[in-house]
């Protein structure tokens, strides 16, 4: 199934423009859900997500989330660049630091200083304009769809590895992920060279 086929049978989500990570689900009444309900979302996660129309075996659920995961980096790319102009203009002195950024467990923008050559100030206000360009948002969405790719798909490539929330800042560097050429095969060397395996591994050729 092609791309634009997937696009016909779901409506995106809105952009977000904040959302917090979370460890564990903290749904309102989650917990009162009949366990038969609980198992059915296990099986069919679409059902859960009102905008899936359409959607009706896990094959087509992975491949939409696949959409879902580089269109989010693609638009976190765009925001990144719309950044690195404007920073030349307003603080040239950081533009030719080496600095790059990833996002802590609560989904929040987290400076890397690479050679410790950022002043609290310069990273505060990096973050911030890293922020306001919609990063965290775009960088939020491709974490979660990744998760949810690791828990469901058993055979692609993070089914390999352990995803999850608490190891994010350490895995994942987003800003040489935005910086490369091939953005899915930074991400899945960032993941290789640094996650745990699961047991027993799943080999999947990268």
């Amino acid at each position: 199934m092609d791309i634009q086929a997937l696009m016909q049978h779901v409506t995106l989500a809105p952009a977000r423009n904040s959302i917090p990570l979370k460890q564990a689900d903290e749904t309102p009444g989650s917990q009162d859900s009949p366990p038969r309900a609980v198992a059915l979302e296990e099986e069919q996660p679409w059902l859960a997500e009102p905008y899936m129309k359409g959607i009706k075996s896990m094959d087509a659920y992975l491949a939409v989330k696949q959409v879902e995961a580089s269109l989010a980096l693609e638009l976190a790319k765009v925001a990144y660049t719309s950044f690195k102009n404007e920073l030349s203009k307003l603080r040239p002195e950081l533009a030719g630091k080496d600095f790059s950024f990833g996002l802590d467990v609560t989904g929040s923008i987290q400076i890397i200083d690479t050679h410790g050559s950022l002043s609290g100030e310069e990273k505060t206000w990096l973050a911030e304009r890293l922020n306001h360009r919609g990063l965290k948002g775009h960088l939020t969405d491709h974490f979660e769809t990744s998760v949810l790719l690791t828990k469901y798909d058993k055979t692609g490539f993070t089914a390999g590895y352990k995803l999850e929330v608490k190891d994010l800042a350490r895995l994942i560097d987003y800003g040489r992920i935005l910086e490369s050429d091939n953005m899915q095969q930074t991400w899945k060397n960032q993941i290789s060279e640094r996650g745990e395996k699961r047991t027993p591994f799943i080999s999947e050729r990268i």
